[in-house]
């Protein structure tokens, strides 16, 4: 009897322009991939609807984001951009987004300067810059000032985002969305009026079990460096805004800095300096929570992962003391 064989299939995943160029929405939304960013989707899509073609990004690859949005025709389509904030040279690729007809608004709650915001100002139909909410609360502002679901997910993001921790719901969501496969469940839930339920508490049990191994591994091999910081160099297996709280309340520290095995990095300060350090290495963010990249090689790497040695600490840290 001769043997057969069945042809494994060969569909390829369509990339990221050719799921803009065959949208069927007139609303692309480009947002950053934590809790805020899916807060600030929900809100869109309860303004919108859910057809709308969402991109989550990280820091670093917001503007290969943008050219890509650019790189196709935006047939006078509206690009969203939220809680992402401005980079150096960003303005190059988001006039070349304008000149390909996308109808840019842009809503952020970072610190931006004024000449960065006259940079940009020229090929976007709106820039919203409010340092006092979260972007989910400065998306409902702009474009559901009425709508009561809207305000009170804006609350509670807000309430996480900007540290206030008045809320103890936050903490949960911000647990849950810290891993990235959860971000449209959240994402889903807000949009429906639902903030947390059974599936979301489910999650968080599991994630919290991991965050507290996660935190010990990370302050087990932190280095402490004294000056005019106390500053806490970590590697980061995870929940770097939990694990610089637990570095700062056990170590004493005033800044912690936990790097990726990848080279990218997030930062915490007391003082308001985290944003100006981030941006000397390619990042930005808050004045006290950023995020950076160092340019690891795969030595650096696996420095970091078989021993949890971080490489560039002494040139963070001289780049630190002199801000």
């Amino acid at each position: 009897m001769p043997f057969s064989f069945r042809k494994k299939s060969t569909k390829v995943k369509p990339t990221l322009q050719e799921k803009i160029v065959t949208r069927t929405t007139q609303i692309v939304h480009l947002t950053h991939n934590d809790l805020d960013a899916a807060g600030s989707d929900a809100v869109c899509r309860m303004v919108y609807g859910n057809d709308i073609l969402t991109l989550f990004s990280s820091v670093n690859r917001f503007g290969w984001f943008v050219s890509q949005v650019g790189g196709c025709n935006g047939k006078e389509d509206t690009l969203i951009i939220s809680d992402l904030g401005y980079q150096n040279g960003i303005e190059d690729t988001i006039k070349k987004a304008h000149a390909a007809g996308w109808k840019i608004q842009w809503y952020d709650h970072h610190k931006w300067t004024e000449e960065e915001m006259n940079r940009v100002r020229p090929f976007v139909v709106s820039l919203e810059i409010d340092t006092t909410r979260c972007a989910t609360g400065v998306v409902a502002e702009a474009l559901a000032k009425d709508n009561s679901t809207a305000k009170e997910i804006a609350r509670v993001v807000c309430d996480y985002d900007l540290w206030k921790h008045e809320d103890p719901r936050s903490a949960v969501l911000g647990m849950v969305t810290s891993k990235r496969e959860n971000l449209e469940l959240i994402r889903n839930k807000f949009v429906e009026g639902v903030i947390i339920d059974s599936d979301v508490e489910k999650i968080f049990e599991g994630i919290e079990r991991d965050k507290n191994a996660c935190i010990k591994k990370s302050i087990k091999h932190a280095k402490i460096f004294r000056g005019k910081h106390t500053i806490a160099v970590m590697p980061s297996y995870g929940y770097p805004s939990e694990t610089a709280a637990a570095a700062r309340k056990e170590l004493g520290c005033t800044m912690e800095l936990l790097v990726f095995d990848n080279g990218k990095f997030s930062l915490r300060s007391v003082e308001p300096i985290s944003h100006l350090i981030a941006k000397k290495f390619n990042g930005g963010g808050h004045p006290n929570a950023s995020g950076g990249n160092f340019t690891y090689g795969w030595k650096e790497k696996w420095l970091l992962k078989l021993f949890g040695r971080v490489s560039c600490a002494k040139e963070f840290v001289q780049t630190a003391e002199n801000i």
